[in-house]
């Protein structure tokens, strides 16, 4: 027969408590940025703060002798002696850039793929037939941009002159003096109006001096783009300059994030983790379309200005003076898309940028874009896009 136990032992029992939890240890964390961005920092240091990190961030000595930590974050670009350094400690590290690919690093790092892809796709939305793209050192990160931004306009029928002073001019002093002479020199060579992909904005503002030195005509005859929306350096340009913005600060604190997993025994990610870029901020220095033929531009205005209404072809054609079939020939002709064609493209561009950037309801957005109905940019979301409006506001 099973003894009962006394009530008071059973009592006892029931109002034990767990032991309480203890304090994670405070980890010792460096960063060492061979390229330093701001966002960055912040992003790290957001995720120290709210975990009890101490971060050291020593920018005269960015791997200190003396340092003796747990962790590292690092962003590797073109300095080599950084990752001398770092390789003889025996921490886990995380890379924020793909630049040196040949080094195996776990990585969060900016979707440079689409950010190649969203160049690209900017400009074939302004006509443009002949591009470029603009690097100075041959590092993973500007290939990848560089490729996916050829093949983005191949698929589309352009070429794409690639413009690489390392390649170009091996032997050479890299001084400032040196691209900014060859960067006029190559510039004036290549058919206008040219479309040029800078891999950073401190690159694009060199073909910026460049253009205006040669007195190439910016957005006319060049229209430059670069990447990071650095605004201390875009808007303080003769020709303010147009970027693709990244969210750097986002990967700063994911890397962050990853390092922490890893100081806590989970294995490393076989793949880079990707942060996607948020758009084109545009400024002066895209402003334009490639169009030379007069009634295509002003065809092209019209349609633009007049896009939330329901304009008919006939309505464009009596503003340009010209027929229908010599509007729609000159369009073939000097342009990416027929007229009524750019009229539903320019829509569906300003519901996109509706819904992303307002709280706006369906309706709203497809009276303000020219669609006049929700059922119109429904279709025209299905048609175009394969998603109802409410799936794209979401999945981005």
């Amino acid at each position: 027969m099973t003894p009962i136990r006394p009530l008071r032992q059973a009592s006892k029992r029931k109002q034990a408590r767990p032991a309480p939890a203890q304090p994670r240890e405070a980890r010792n964390i460096l960063l060492a940025l061979g390229w330093y961005y701001p966002e960055i920092h912040r992003g790290v240091a957001r995720f120290a703060r709210d975990h009890g990190w101490h971060l050291t961030a020593d920018f005269d000595d960015l791997v200190p002798k003396h340092w003796n930590g747990d962790g590292v974050i690092t962003l590797l670009g073109a300095q080599q002696n950084i990752w001398r350094q770092l390789r003889r400690l025996r921490v886990p590290i995380v890379d924020l850039a793909e630049s040196r690919p040949n080094i195996s690093l776990p990585r969060v790092t900016m979707d440079n793929a689409a950010i190649g892809r969203m160049a690209a796709e900017h400009f074939l939305e302004r006509g443009y037939r002949h591009h470029a793209f603009v690097h100075r050192w041959d590092l993973g990160v500007s290939r990848r941009r560089r490729d996916h931004y050829r093949a983005t306009l191949s698929e589309a029928g352009y070429r794409c002159e690639i413009l690489s002073w390392t390649r170009e001019n091996r032997g050479k002093p890299d001084t400032r003096a040196q691209r900014h002479r060859w960067l006029m020199r190559r510039l004036q060579t290549l058919p206008k109006p040219l479309a040029v992909f800078a891999m950073r904005d401190v690159e694009a503002v060199e073909v910026i001096e460049a253009c205006l030195a040669a007195g190439l005509h910016i957005p006319d005859e060049v229209a430059v783009l670069g990447v990071d929306n650095t605004e201390t350096i875009c808007d303080c340009l003769r020709i303010p300059l147009s970027s693709i913005e990244n969210q750097w600060e986002q990967v700063g604190y994911e890397g962050a994030s990853l390092l922490d997993r890893m100081l806590q025994g989970a294995d490393p990610p076989t793949s880079p983790l990707y942060i996607p870029p948020t758009g084109v901020v545009e400024r002066r220095s895209t402003d334009s379309l490639a169009v030379d033929h007069p009634g295509v531009v002003a065809a092209l205005r019209f349609i633009h200005e007049h896009a939330h209404e329901p304009i008919r072809m006939d309505q464009v054609t009596q503003h340009v003076a010209m027929s229908r079939s010599g509007l729609e020939k000159a369009f073939r002709e000097h342009y990416v898309r027929a007229p009524m064609e750019e009229l539903r493209h320019f829509r569906l561009q300003v519901a996109k940028k509706m819904l992303l950037e307002t709280d706006d309801k369906i309706l709203t957005i497809a009276k303000r874009a020219g669609f006049q109905t929700s059922a119109n940019l429904c279709r025209a979301f299905h048609q175009q896009v394969g998603l109802t409006p409410k799936e794209y506001r979401t999945s981005h």
